[in-house]
């Protein structure tokens, strides 16, 4: 039961107007950060003042209020001249949504001024490693905007990939410097610890596997996770971005390697290796194998849609959102996404083998798929697509007539010809017109 469920409900209320003002401080930094490589430069161009093209009259207030001041200079912009795309509007509605969602997943309804440890949605490590009895509302609404930062970073790269396909360092590297200094302060304490491991298990299994005699097996947490809290949450973010930028790089290789063409994009390393930094290994590990489901679920409806509109179809499409789409997922729903996944962190060392064996299969199956394409008559490895490049310009040029007169000098012709071609007035004179 909420003890002050009016009191609930109107933060609510506020966060989601104030998610609307960000949304629109969103839309611009969609726009801007890819206008400039570097990160300062970026950033730079996303708080200047933007430039007014001619004269201009003055913005109105009610201009500069998200949703209804932006879907009334859809389009082209009267005060300044930016085109105004018609989904900005919808984004500073969706990003509303977000800050009350995470606000509802991070600060539960039944942890609302309880502030007891047990209400929150935090798996059982927490409390067994640092006793928490009682929780204070700076921790509460400091791990809130912790993980809300990722939020707004994942939001920002979305919209970027999908208008061109890339990721910038603008987005990303300064949201892995907070999700850094966050985990080390401790507000991040939230999805899983850095090692855990099942006792049991590893003794079962050590008949078997004798290398386990030298594996210290007998405690579920490494002691110095106990005394050592600000230096377990910096590993916690050291091994979330190595196992994060990892896993990608990995992929990136071995599809690089058999595929002959580049599998995923760098900017998807650095997007995954910043979400490990915020969220840890095992989250972004379950992320990561979330992401193609709704990739593909995605790509059907898709499919299924251009089908009946008789609509052209692209098969390629960008990476990077649907990594960002099941990371929230993750982060929201990790209370049930936990007890689902823990066991398959249990192994502990031997976890390592299960990641190579892993990367084995993945080789594999791109071998089998690029058989199969062979099979059935498939080009696997398709040659570079042809260009017109400007080479074969000049080479076109050397061994073309450019004077459709030459050696003829023909007097009379309709002179439209030479007029679209530029070269009217060269025919006038090479035939003595006036």
């Amino acid at each position: 039961m909420i003890p002050d469920p009016t009191m609930y409900v109107a933060v609510c209320v506020g966060l989601f107007l104030l998610g609307l003002f960000a949304g629109r401080f969103l839309n611009r930094t969609i726009l801007r950060i890819p206008q400039h490589f570097d990160v300062v430069p970026a950033w730079k161009a996303v708080f200047a003042n933007e430039k007014r093209l001619g004269e201009y009259p003055q913005t109105r207030w009610y201009n500069c209020l998200p949703v209804i001041g932006t879907a009334s200079i859809i389009g082209r912009s009267p005060y300044s001249g930016r085109r105004i795309l018609v989904r900005e509007p919808w984004l500073e509605l969706l990003n509303g949504c977000l800050f009350v969602m995470a606000f509802v997943c991070t600060i539960p309804p039944e942890s609302w001024g309880a502030m007891q440890a047990d209400c929150l949605r935090t798996p059982l490590w927490a409390g067994e490693i640092y006793h928490w009895n009682t929780v204070s509302n700076l921790f509460l609404w400091s791990r809130y905007f912790y993980f809300l930062f990722l939020v707004e970073a994942l939001f920002v790269a979305t919209f970027i990939d999908f208008d061109l396909w890339i990721i910038p360092d603008g987005v990303t590297l300064p949201a892995m410097v907070v999700g850094f200094v966050g985990q080390t302060l401790g507000v991040g304490y939230f999805l899983a610890p850095v090692w855990f491991q099942d006792p049991n298990l590893l003794q079962s299994l050590m008949p078997f596997i004798p290398a386990l005699e030298w594996w210290p097996t007998q405690n579920y947490f490494p002691e110095w996770i106990k005394f050592h809290p600000f230096l377990h949450g910096f590993s916690i973010s050291v091994v979330g971005f190595l196992v994060g930028g990892g896993i990608v790089w990995a992929v990136r290789i071995i599809g690089g390697l058999i595929l002959r063409r580049e599998a995923m994009g760098f900017g998807d390393v650095i997007l995954m290796a910043m979400i490990g930094s915020f969220v840890g290994w095992q989250a972004v590990v379950v992320a990561f194998f979330l992401a193609p489901v709704i990739a593909l679920f995605i790509f059907v409806v898709m499919l299924v849609v251009n089908l009946f509109s008789k609509q052209e179809f692209t098969w390629a499409m960008p990476y990077g959102p649907y990594l960002s789409i099941a990371t929230i997922i993750v982060l929201f729903c990790w209370k049930y996404f936990w007890p689902m996944v823990e066991r398959i962190f249990m192994p502990g060392p031997l976890l390592l083998v299960f990641a190579f064996a892993m990367l084995i299969m993945l080789a594999l199956s791109l071998f089998i798929i690029q058989g199969l394409k062979w099979l059935v008559g498939i080009d696997p490895w398709p040659g570079e697509e042809l260009t017109w490049r400007s080479a074969d310009q000049l080479h076109h040029y050397s061994g073309e007539t450019v004077d459709p007169h030459h050696g003829s000098w023909k007097r009379t012709s309709w002179p439209g010809t030479e007029s679209g071609r530029g070269q009217l007035n060269e025919h006038r004179w090479r035939n003595g017109c006036q």
